[in-house]
């Protein structure tokens, strides 16, 4: 989706070629063959001066093509999984970071990830922090933000067991909408904050992941199967409503060796639709969430802060609603794909010369 959408921004400005995996990680062993025969035949009969690489895992590639063709200049996105990839799998440390020490431009999504980057042997001069980017408008939906006490719109979103639950005009919407990996710290999250807020806060749960069926128990062993509900995975239509008709998005991840996030792009996402983040303030998090401006940063695992900030935002609906206009405005200016694209051409430009 970064190539897709970097690609298609730096073409309005100039020539741009993107040779895409449409068929995600499950079949990166045949895309990666594929992907390599492609760029040499474009590389031989195209005249491109940089070659951008959108992930760590495909650094190798890219450094066999610069033996193919030194003309090249090699640029390459990390993300906070591909540095995780070393703790969990050292032998990565081999056959993807000393080729990504040897590109000559590395951005980082966020500042954790160039911190990182620099610890595993990255020059530090060779790194730059351009943040994820998204579309402002691609979410946005007024007309559910604006109605979004409407029993009748939730009816025709969620399972009907959830909405018979009870209405959802007097209700506080706290939303969780990603992966449920160990380090996005929800079970933490459920067990000790939701019992303590007060009952019109219920929890909406969208995503899969490893920790779906711990959170399922700490669900039925903690008493909320009223207030906290589990959604699985959600299809685009549904995940646009929630992002408009929640009240308040968490993320209260916790530190766990080998897992870290990056950047945190479904904050941004709730950003641009005027949804409230609330995060632990750690890692890549700190850049997609500005403290005040465009949502909250809690000390991650502490419980007090995570109640004392909803309990906040829940008895002061001016000051969520003008954070949430605020937050639409932060994205709009400083992570929206036209800003962003603009950042990435500069820094190739940079290389040409």
């Amino acid at each position: 989706m970064l190539s897709y959408n970097l690609t298609t921004t730096i073409a309005k400005h100039t020539r741009a070629l993107i040779i895409k995996n449409p068929y995600g990680k499950y079949l990166l062993p045949l895309f990666i063959p594929w992907a390599f025969i492609k760029a040499i035949l474009i590389l031989l009969f195209k005249d491109v001066k940089v070659v951008h690489l959108s992930d760590g895992v495909l650094a190798p590639v890219g450094y066999a093509l610069r033996f193919l063709f030194p003309r090249i200049k090699l640029a390459i996105t990390i993300h906070g999984l591909d540095l995780t990839y070393v703790e969990n799998l050292p032998i990565y440390h081999y056959t993807n970071i000393v080729f990504i020490r040897k590109m000559d431009l590395v951005i980082a999504v966020s500042e954790e990830t160039k911190k990182k980057c620099v610890e595993y042997g990255v020059k530090e001069d060779k790194v730059k922090v351009i943040l994820n980017g998204t579309h402002v408008n691609q979410f946005f939906d007024e007309k559910i933000r604006e109605n979004n006490r409407s029993n009748k719109l939730w009816g025709q979103i969620l399972p009907a067991e959830i909405v018979e639950k009870g209405s959802f005009s007097d209700k506080f919407i706290i939303l969780y909408l990603g992966r449920l990996a160990v380090h996005k710290g929800v079970p933490w999250f459920v067990k000790n904050v939701m019992p303590s807020l007060p009952s019109k806060a219920i929890m909406l749960i969208a995503g899969m992941g490893s920790d779906y069926e711990k959170i399922k128990n700490t669900i039925s062993q903690n008493k909320l199967n009223n207030r906290a509900f589990l959604l699985g995975a959600v299809s685009d239509e549904v995940k646009n409503f929630l992002l408009n008709a929640s009240d308040v998005l968490i993320m209260p991840n916790i530190i766990v060796p080998g897992n870290r996030e990056g950047f945190g792009i479904t904050a941004i996402e709730a950003e641009s639709c005027e949804l409230v983040p609330v995060v632990s303030g750690i890692q890549g998090l700190k850049d997609a969430v500005k403290d005040k401006e465009s949502g909250l940063h809690v000390p991650t695992k502490n419980k007090e802060k995570f109640i004392e900030a909803i309990k906040y935002l829940m008895d002061n609906p001016d000051y969520r609603i003008e954070l949430g206009k605020k937050a639409r405005k932060y994205v709009k200016e400083n992570f929206d794909w036209s800003v962003i694209g603009r950042k990435y051409l500069e820094e190739f430009r940079k290389l040409e010369k």
